[in-house]
């Protein structure tokens, strides 16, 4: 049903001071500076009509139709010819004034912050204002925070509202009175899954959606850039890709009700554009759907090839569509998970005689699938020679994100002559030993972003819910009083069995450089500062200390 909503304008009043030729001039105050209102739209493309964020009334086939929604917030910066740098350039903050219960796409915002004196300049709108960063080294203008992990407590798409980044650019006049007015346009886009319980089980909820591709490519950006304040489209780079996106339901977001005569509950995603090659036809989208019925949990996996299945991804997810998927779950595959549950910090497999310490879950999983670090340590003299091993065909060398590939294929590489190995590679050889001489055995050197994922777990913190955390970068929050007591636990847990060792606490020279399996280039390999929270790469002839991980 079409709904209407009138506009509510808020005024700006301006005092000006009369004179006649008979009176005494008075000089008059100098205007107080301020800044105008603005009447701000969405361009109404073909995927996405409207901002996600409000409740919505949608025409899915064509794609969404969302409302601003009040206090949503947006900032604008104001520049003209005379500002010649970003610093110079004027901001204000505004917010949204939508009358209750009203869904509209072009509405009033109301300045909150900020001022501009009048003239002409070019406006630049961004929402909404949380999720820019304004980089303070102009390396790129603007920086834009996705996180792969999102939560929805509502049956509607509000929660998206902070993730659904959107630009403005128009030439405005400024003056004191009358409102501007920018049309903004979608640099991110959206899933939606519509999730169709046809079972015979009515007392199902929906917990997780994850989604990733059958070869574990790291894909899913979870920062982008503007790299300079006219670019209409998001740059993102390689730095901050995760291989799944998760969007966890929680309170009344995950119940199923009667929609297009069918038992649905919904998710939806923001998500950043991907490059256009993320996805190849031989690779699989995996779209794994976690439930629960208060008895048993299930895992309900859904397989799409992206050549026969879903050919409007070959040219990867692009800025400003949203992408449907309705997602049947029939009686036959509710398959009731088994397998204890763990959280981080239990010890595995369990109090008696661990072998580890879990340090993160899979989202989803309901805790029967995780990773484990042990807990014990080696400190080994280098990497590895300088020799280019992803050309050599060591198979996920320089994979980011899979360690027990790179690790079982070097050792499978390199094992055949034990004294060569053990010098060479020493890193990798103690490996081999832990596991008994099992060239694929279940313990390896953790990826680079394992040992990310080691150092959040460890830390406290959700990995896949961490954005900006890049090389420059420590850890977001790495220094809070939370996480320094979730570390100091962590470690108390290590150190009360025989021979275990607190992460960061060896004693030798290099006891905060822990060394990954991932190759950055022929002579160098990525590493991680447990001091700093931060990841970086190190020449191979560099030494540094192995903590070795596997997946239960």
């Amino acid at each position: 049903m079409k709904k209407y909503i009138s506009f509510l304008f808020v005024g700006i009043s301006i005092l000006l001071g009369a004179c006649s030729n008979d009176e005494t001039v008075t000089e008059q105050p100098e205007r107080e500076k301020t800044a105008p209102q603005l009447i701000a739209s969405v361009d109404q493309g073909d995927k996405i009509v409207t901002k996600a964020g409000v409740i919505e009334d949608n025409d899915y086939t064509v794609g969404e139709k969302i409302y601003w929604s009040n206090g949503d917030a947006t900032t604008v910066f104001f520049t003209n010819p005379s500002t010649t740098h970003p610093l110079q350039y004027k901001r204000v903050d505004y917010a949204a004034s939508v009358v209750a219960g009203e869904q509209s796409n072009s509405c009033t915002f109301v300045a909150q912050s900020g001022s501009v004196d009048d003239g002409a300049y070019t406006a630049y709108g961004l929402y909404p204002s949380s999720a820019w960063e304004l980089r303070t080294d102009y390396g790129s203008f603007l920086r834009a925070n996705v996180p792969a992990y999102q939560t929805q407590d509502q049956a509607n798409s509000t929660h998206t509202g902070a993730y659904m980044l959107m630009k403005a650019q128009s030439d405005v006049v400024v003056n004191g009175s009358s409102p501007i007015n920018l049309t903004y346009k979608h640099l991110a886009s959206m899933l939606r899954f519509a999730v169709w319980n046809n079972s015979d089980n009515n007392s199902l909820k929906l917990e997780n959606i994850n989604v990733g591709l059958s070869s574990g490519k790291s894909v899913f950006a979870a920062i982008a850039n503007l790299n300079n304040i006219d670019d209409g489209s998001l740059s993102v780079g390689n730095s901050s890709k995760f291989p799944n996106l998760t969007l966890e339901l929680t309170g009344n977001a995950r119940n199923f009700s009667v929609k297009d005569g069918k038992n649905q509950c919904e998710g939806y995603m923001a998500v950043l554009p991907t490059a256009t090659d993320a996805f190849e036809s031989s690779d699989d989208l995996i779209i794994e759907l976690s439930f629960t019925d208060g008895t048993n949990n299930y895992l309900v996996t859904k397989t799409y090839n992206i050549g026969t299945d879903l050919d409007f991804l070959s040219g990867g997810i692009e800025q400003g569509n949203s992408y449907y998927f309705r997602l049947k779950v029939d009686t036959g595959d509710l398959n009731a998970m088994t397998g204890t549950s763990y959280a981080v910090g239990d010890y595995w497999p369990d109090n008696t005689y661990p072998d580890g310490i879990v340090f993160w879950v899979k989202p989803g999983s309901f805790g029967t699938k995780g990773k484990v670090v042990a807990f014990k340590e080696a400190y080994v003299s280098k990497w590895g020679p300088d020799n280019d091993e992803d050309a050599a065909g060591v198979a996920g060398i320089r994979s980011l994100t899979d360690g027990a590939t790179a690790t079982r294929s070097l050792i499978a590489k390199y094992k055949g002559s034990i004294v060569a190995f053990s010098m060479d590679y020493p890193a990798f050889f103690h490996i081999y030993n832990m596991n008994n001489g099992n060239e694929n055995g279940a313990w390896y050197l953790p990826a680079r972003d394992e040992l990310k994922m080691l150092y959040a777990g460890y830390s406290g913190k959700v990995y896949e819910s961490i954005v900006g955390w890049i090389a420059s970068n420590n850890m977001p929050g790495y220094d809070s009083p939370e996480c320094k007591e979730a570390r100091t636990q962590f470690n108390a847990k290590l150190t009360a069995k025989d021979g275990g060792i607190a992460i960061g606490c060896s004693g030798n020279s290099v006891a905060k450089r822990y060394l990954s399996s991932s190759e950055d280039w022929a002579n160098g390999s990525f590493i991680f500062n447990v001091e700093s929270a931060q990841y970086g790469y190190f020449l191979k002839s560099d030494d540094g200390n192995v903590r070795w991980i596997r997946e239960y």
